[in-house]
This record gives structure tokens, sequence and C-alpha cells, in this order.
């Protein structure tokens, strides 16, 4: 699971084509975060981007709308690598989420052999669970983050610089030095519990300077903005010759 993979670059893809997902494992990218809280993912989507995703041996990552996310147990049975849960503050929201992603003896997770994640069939494979990560995305939950990293179920972080952004009262301003410095104290944390940690970035000195930092997987923006810098990037070049 993401245990294996020390580092690499992913992204988030919000567009549910699994030509999307095709075109980014072609591309060199190691992660792929599909997006069900702002994208337009299902799990019957999911598992058509996963078949995708295994001809580039992208490792997948699903983000769940919130911690009682009603298809949990679907989207897990997928195969999918790993769920990232939202908006993570308190030890008592991590217990609900072991429960409910984990099979015993970790959790109350119901099982089905007879679906993609164990091969159509009672297979026992060698980690039947999703690697579990989890969004902290606010002042309270970097507060808490010794703590939260404390469960030994939990395999990694992503640092939710947006929602930090507006809480802080600076909507989209992602590296502004206050939210860099609450970075690191989240860095620190995760080092000290040997924990993956995942950021966003959207240029390439932002890219330096998460992997300055130890960034284990930096993520380079979304797909849909990806699209739109290239497609308007091609609009100006035309512009500017056709003048």
């Amino acid at each position: 699971m993401i245990k294996q993979l020390n580092k690499g670059l992913g992204i988030w893809q919000i567009l549910s084509s699994n030509l999307i997902t095709d075109i980014i494992g072609s591309s060199g990218f190691d992660l792929v975060i599909f997006d069900l809280e702002h994208g337009l993912h299902n799990p019957e989507t999911i598992q058509s981007c996963l078949f995708a995703a295994k001809a580039s041996s992208l490792f997948t990552v699903a983000r769940v709308p919130t911690h009682k996310y009603q298809n949990i147990v679907q989207l897990i049975d997928t195969g999918i690598d790993a769920i990232l849960f939202p908006h993570v503050e308190t030890k008592e929201q991590l217990d609900l989420i072991i429960d409910s992603a984990l099979l015993a003896p970790y959790g109350e997770k119901s099982f089905s052999p007879f679906v993609p994640r164990f091969k159509y069939k009672n297979n026992p494979i060698e980690s039947p669970n999703p690697s579990i990560g989890v969004l902290i995305e606010s002042k309270l939950g970097i507060k808490n983050a010794e703590l939260i990293l404390k469960n030994s179920n939990i395999d990694f972080i992503y640092f939710g610089a947006y929602d930090l952004s507006v809480e802080l009262k600076k909507p989209g301003k992602i590296f502004d030095p206050e939210i860099v410095n609450l970075l690191s104290e989240l860095i620190i944390c995760c080092k000290k519990a040997n924990k993956k940690i995942m950021a966003i970035y959207r240029t390439n000195d932002e890219l330096k300077i998460l992997l300055d930092m130890g960034i284990n997987f930096p993520i380079a923006s979304v797909d849909t903005s990806q699209l739109e810098v290239k497609l308007r990037e091609e609009s100006r070049n035309y512009n500017s010759n056709s003048n």
C-alpha cells in the first residue's frame, strides 16, 4: 500500500472519465486522487477509472465527502488503494472513520469476497484493507495532529491548504507564510509518527518549496486546472501569432 511508495507525484482527478485517468498514468504520475467531494465521481466511475489506473500502475486514492459517506463499503470494494477522509480534527472522528473503513479486528466494515477487491472470489490477500489518509485542513486539526497521528491505522496525511486559507481569511493564498508555518508544524508531526504527507502546489516555485520542506507526495493541482492552463496558453499563443 502507500507504505511501499516512499515518494512520488500526484494529481487530483475531478473529471470522472477513465480516459483522464489513462492520460494521467501515461504522463508519468505516481498517484491519482479521485475526488468525490468536489468532483463528479461515484463508486461506479471510480471502478471504471481504477481499471485504467492499474494499467499504468497508478496508486489510487479516493477522497470521500464526509466521515459517514454512505457508499464507503462499495467504494472500498472497488479495490481502491486508499481512502482519504476530510476535515479530521479529533480522535473521536478518527475512531468512527476506522470503524467504517476497516475489517475486523481493526474496524467493523462488512465483508464480501465476491467483489473486485478480492477478485470476485474467496481469495485472501495480504492487505485486505485500504490505506487510510486524513485531511487536516483546520487550525484545530493541526493542534491535535500529534494525537491523531498516534493511531497506527493512519498511513498518510493530506495538508488541506485551501480550507486553511479560508479559515485564516486568506482565501486561495495557500503559500502565505502563516500557512507554510502550519505546514511545517504538520511535517514535524508526520516525521515523528513515520507518516507520509501530501500537499498541493500550482507552480514550479511552489513545488520546490514543498520538496525542500520534505513533502513525500506533492500534488500537481487538479485535472481541470491543468487543462484550463494549457488551453489558455494555446489561446494566447494563437492570438499573439495571428495579429
